[in-house]
């Protein structure tokens, strides 16, 4: 095959010296990023073809060559002065999510079976250490911030904290002690400055010089045999008021290790307020998802963990998805029959850990090669 001059759309045409046919070169560069983009605004807006004139089933074949793009946030080494991060479960699976605590882009995402340490050192791993790290407080994230962020303050999330608090008291406690110590843990919401932080310190302290005999009661297994606690109980004895025990002692620690009240602090205020909860997250990112598989039920599994890689790619900082279409056109290879489904292995970054690997470990402990 030689040159052989362009044709009306300036595209470079091709003759064979054997044959003297000829032949034009199609560049479908333009057609994918279109169908990419008709892709994404059916996959995230919020009423999916309602004003498509096409059928579902037509689009749906023509851009299912989508669901094999890999999107991904590279990462760039920008300092965030807050970051916020969380877990969200959906089908089985986890989405451990992590977003500028200031105006909320997604900067960081990992696929795992349950918020474990592991798998939030794979999400911190991709990330430069934050100033304050704004969290709803469970083991994982925080033992995972100690290893890959030591130097990273923790803001405990007051409304995860009130949550805890009303799930050991109940909405309507029943006691005079649980009803006054929830409604301590309900203005910590309207604590604004370092003062009121304060007072609201010392009315902890006298809650509980006021009701610590309460707190030390103990119910022996020998005066209620009949008790379903006393089979279980080893020391033969437990805790009268254990609720009540769990909710204050939470309190006091926070209070004391200063992940109640990071967001007062002077040090870190002086460059801007500091998030005092993980709305931004909870009612913007992982909404958001909900609200998409909501719109898009009856996803395959597959799919479903794609849409919400492509909705956090498209809330980050610079999402560009025709650098996406590029990459994986230059990673291409060709594909086989048995290849027709996408691909989603979670890609690692950093210092993070294998998705199929990690999945069998952790979903399936006893599986073996």
């Amino acid at each position: 095959m030689r040159k052989n001059g362009h044709d009306r759309m300036g595209r470079q045409r091709w003759q064979c010296d054997g044959c003297r046919l000829t032949a034009g070169t199609r560049n479908n560069t333009k057609r994918r990023r279109t169908q990419l983009a008709q892709f994404l605004d059916w996959l995230l807006e919020a009423a999916p073809q309602r004003k498509r004139t096409e059928s579902a089933r037509n689009f749906r074949k023509r851009v299912d060559w989508c669901w094999r793009l890999k999107p991904r946030i590279e990462p760039d080494g920008v300092v965030h002065r807050t970051v916020m991060a969380d877990g969200t479960y959906m089908n089985g699976w986890c989405l451990l999510a992590a977003v500028d605590g200031e105006d909320g882009e997604v900067l960081a995402w990992q696929w795992c079976a349950r918020e474990s340490t592991a798998a939030y050192k794979a999400l911190f791993a991709q990330l430069a250490p934050p100033d304050v790290l704004v969290c709803d407080g469970m083991k994982g994230i925080l033992k995972a911030c100690a290893q890959i962020w030591p130097g990273t303050r923790i803001q405990r999330c007051l409304v995860h904290v009130q949550r805890d608090t009303r799930a050991d008291l109940t909405s309507r406690p029943r006691l005079q002690a649980g009803r006054d110590l929830k409604r301590l843990a309900d203005t910590l919401t309207r604590i604004h400055d370092a003062d009121t932080a304060a007072r609201w310190g010392q009315a902890l302290n006298a809650w509980h010089e006021r009701w610590k005999g309460m707190l030390a009661e103990r119910t022996y297994a020998k005066d209620h045999p009949d008790d379903p606690r006393a089979a279980t109980s080893t020391s033969g004895w437990w805790w009268t008021h254990l609720p009540l025990r769990r909710a204050y002692f939470r309190l006091e620690r926070l209070f004391k290790d200063g992940t109640l009240f990071c967001f007062l602090d002077p040090t870190l205020t002086a460059q801007g307020p500091v998030p005092r909860d993980s709305n931004r997250l909870e009612g913007g990112l992982n909404a958001a998802l909900k609200r998409m598989l909501v719109n898009h039920r009856g996803l395959p599994e597959a799919h479903m963990r794609r849409a919400c890689e492509w909705h956090c790619y498209m809330n980050s900082a610079k999402p560009d998805p025709a650098r996406i279409l590029k990459q994986h056109d230059r990673q291409s290879k060709p594909r086989t029959d048995q290849d027709n489904e996408p691909d989603m292995t979670q890609p690692t970054l950093g210092t993070g850990i294998d998705w199929n690997e990690f999945h069998a470990s952790t979903r399936y402990p006893n599986a073996t090669e």
